[in-house]
């Protein structure tokens, strides 16, 4: 019996042994980086802006939004990023970057914004708890022009097969497609938490139906990435650090459908520096589009 009971603890023995001694390297990178352009490419693609300047809802009164976003393909040469822009990494996973909303009539002639990103797995990459929250106000209403601000902030990780990718452990050991001999898909998490002011100004006049609006957001980010790999010799853990400044100019397009429905095209740009140690090619400047509906039942 004491033999049995041995013999089936022995796995777990062992895996903890393994694991507690697989040292975690800790790296402070900085922001213009590779690996810092990576994170700040990817927390770009996830900023919680606005669509649309403040509106006036009565205290509780609701609206309800959903939005998708691009993300742009990267060429291999700006995939580079790993050991200060030697190492491919495969950042080419969703294209697109989605969240529902919900916001709500507050005090103060405010608006409160929740927005959720559902956990949906795309070529290897998932959301995981991605919630944003949001308060809003119009500062300024006259005949020519809205003003508003806004504060935002959001939690949450994306999880993703960056540094073994499906692609790369089918490729041989030790070869061009596989040089680091991973054996399994890496678990790879990326913190996008961040928190950003916003001004937006819009024009009380419409044209063709179309209200048009501007802002401008600053977003401070506190990014990591926790590397999980499993290579053929020994398992890899490494956590990178970076934090940074980003500035973003967000422009849209709303249109009224119906009574209560609203379409919203939109495209935001944020500029971000990167030192490589050769020539990328490609824009490595993030610039999207976007699209979003929201019903407003009041």
């Amino acid at each position: 019996m004491r033999k049995l009971i041995f013999i089936l603890i022995l796995p777990f023995i062992f895996s903890f042994k393994i694991q507690a001694s697989t040292p975690i390297v800790s790296q402070e990178v900085d922001f213009d980086s590779p690996e810092g352009w990576g994170m700040a490419y990817m927390s770009a693609a996830s900023l919680n802006l606005s669509n649309s300047v403040p509106e006036s809802l009565d205290l509780g009164e609701m609206i309800l939004a959903a939005e998708i976003s691009t993300i742009p393909e990267l060429n291999r040469e700006q995939q580079k990023i790993g050991f200060g822009g030697l190492k491919y990494e495969e950042l080419n996973k969703s294209p697109l970057f989605g969240r529902g909303m919900v916001k709500v009539g507050f005090y103060w002639d405010s608006i409160l914004e929740l927005s959720f990103t559902p956990p949906l797995e795309i070529k290897g990459a998932k959301p995981e708890n991605l919630w944003g929250l949001a308060i809003s106000k119009k500062i300024l209403s006259n005949d020519v022009i809205n003003l508003g601000f806004r504060y935002f902030t959001l939690s949450g990780d994306a999880i993703a097969d960056v540094t073994c990718s499906a692609k790369t452990v089918n490729q041989p050991l030790y070869t061009a497609g596989n040089p680091s001999g991973c054996i399994s898909r890496s678990e790879d998490k990326i913190d996008l938490s961040h928190q950003g002011i916003e001004i937006l100004l819009a024009s009380t006049k419409t044209y063709s139906g179309f209200s048009p609006w501007v802002s401008f957001a600053s977003s401070n980010m506190d990014s990591s990435v926790r590397i999980d790999a499993q290579l053929e010799l020994n398992r890899e853990i490494a956590l990178v650090r970076t934090n940074g400044t980003l500035n973003t100019l967000n422009l849209g397009l709303n249109y009224k459908l119906y009574e209560n429905w609203e379409l919203y095209l939109g495209s935001s740009y944020t500029p971000l520096d990167v030192n490589r140690p050769s020539p990328a090619g490609g824009d490595d400047n993030f610039w999207n589009f976007k699209f979003g509906l929201s019903w407003n039942p009041n």
